[in-house]
């Protein structure tokens, strides 16, 4: 199993992360959070071509996750089967710059 980082950047004042790429054999598994975060609850969108963004849902519901700074947070992959971009939305605008490291893990 090989797991690779990438870093998801939110800017200051916004909520939305800069999109990651998962590649074709990688699906979304976790992500370690910042030493400070606003934000008590992160979401998803998923893009098939880095243009268009969806939110991310599990069973019709938005899928969301509880955050707080300096954390590991792991997600359920079968939601993000299939998603080739991936965004990270804060649920409050961020105070200053942040940077999600996202996990990845290979997938056969």
């Amino acid at each position: 199993m090989i797991v690779k980082q990438v870093n998801a950047t939110i800017a200051a004042s916004g909520t939305a992360s800069s999109a990651i790429e998962t590649g074709a054999n990688n699906c979304f598994v976790g992500f370690y959070t910042p030493a400070a975060l606003t934000g008590t609850s992160f979401t998803f969108q998923a893009s098939p071509d880095n243009s268009t963004f969806y939110n991310v849902l599990d069973e019709g519901t938005s899928y969301s996750v509880t955050v707080a700074a300096s954390r590991y947070v792991a997600v359920k992959p079968a939601v993000f089967v299939g998603a080739r971009y991936l965004k990270i939305v804060s649920g409050s605008a961020e105070g200053a710059e942040r940077v999600v490291i996202a996990c990845l893990r290979e997938v056969a």
